[in-house]
């Protein structure tokens, strides 16, 4: 029997089990919206305690948070299948991966795949997640672009980005360097991920700070369109996309209040899908 991999309590690990649990929870509730099998597979092998998760699963907090992780997720997915249709062998990179496997729900079987991460992530990934012969795993931290070398990009093929509830660890100074540094780098690509304003984030980081783990960062966008486009003339595009609504209509089965909180997060920017595209050199 394969051994199972220890996730202790009150760890950075530790985040990477919460949107995975969200997003089995929201496969087995909603299976003709979801379809990541994969996260519980993976679940399947961590010597985790998940009572505690479970014990909540009737709550209204916990349902927002499960098919939250979820329709994160699927944005993400519906972006790289946007991109992949005019970029067929595009790189399909997953930034702060962790255990997450939106690139495989996106792909075409052309396309390759790069997963970055600290390379302790990345150490758990390749024990709980077999990668496959167009995936390269990459241990690094987001804010030394020595990754950059490491992901085997070609210009002619493209790449799009992606990053799943990331850049909230992130210092705003820092994220502007590393997005106007892939703008110079990847001409043509594009780089798609989760926001919020302040409002949002502060929810955020009151849920991580819940579970027992410092954060003191604060990344937020306020006017995302305004703020990012004014970084850098290499950003083509910039859009704001209603991440909780915008992807799938929320029907009557996630219940009335999920809809209004859904719907009024998405309209105050509390809960963003933020889409940049790269100029082409």
């Amino acid at each position: 029997m394969r051994k199972r991999i220890k996730i202790e309590k009150s760890t950075v690990q530790e985040t990477l089990v919460m949107p995975l649990y969200g997003k089995a929870w929201a496969v087995k509730n909603y299976p003709d919206l979801f379809h990541d099998t994969e996260c519980q597979e993976i679940m399947d092998r961590l010597d985790y305690d998940f009572s505690a998760l479970k014990s909540m699963e009737g709550s209204l907090r916990s349902k927002i948070a499960c098919i939250a992780a979820a329709t994160r997720q699927y944005a993400l997915v519906c972006e790289v299948k946007d991109y992949l249709k005019d970029h067929p062998k595009a790189l399909v990179v997953n930034l702060g991966c962790g255990l997450d496997t939106a690139g495989h729900q996106a792909d075409n079987g052309q396309c390759r795949f790069a997963n970055v991460d600290f390379p302790n992530v990345i150490e758990l990934r390749e024990q709980v997640l077999a990668s496959n012969e167009r995936e390269k795993n990459i241990g690094a931290d987001l804010n030394d672009q020595g990754w950059f070398d490491k992901i085997d990009f070609r210009k002619e093929d493209g790449a799009v980005f992606i990053a799943s509830g990331v850049f909230l660890y992130f210092r705003k100074d820092d994220v502007k360097k590393l997005f106007c540094a892939m703008a110079e780098r990847f001409p043509g690509a594009r780089l798609a991920f989760d926001g919020q304003n302040r409002a949002g984030m502060e929810l955020d980081l009151k849920a991580v700070k819940a579970s027992g783990i410092d954060v003191s960062t604060n990344f937020h966008l306020d006017d995302p369109e305004k703020e990012l486009a004014a970084w850098s003339d290499r950003f083509a595009r910039v859009q704001w996309k209603k991440m909780s609504t915008g992807y799938i209509r929320p029907d009557r089965r996630f219940g009335i209040l999920y809809r209004l909180m859904a719907s009024y997060a998405d309209k105050k920017g509390m809960s963003q899908l933020d889409v940049i595209d790269f100029q082409v050199a």
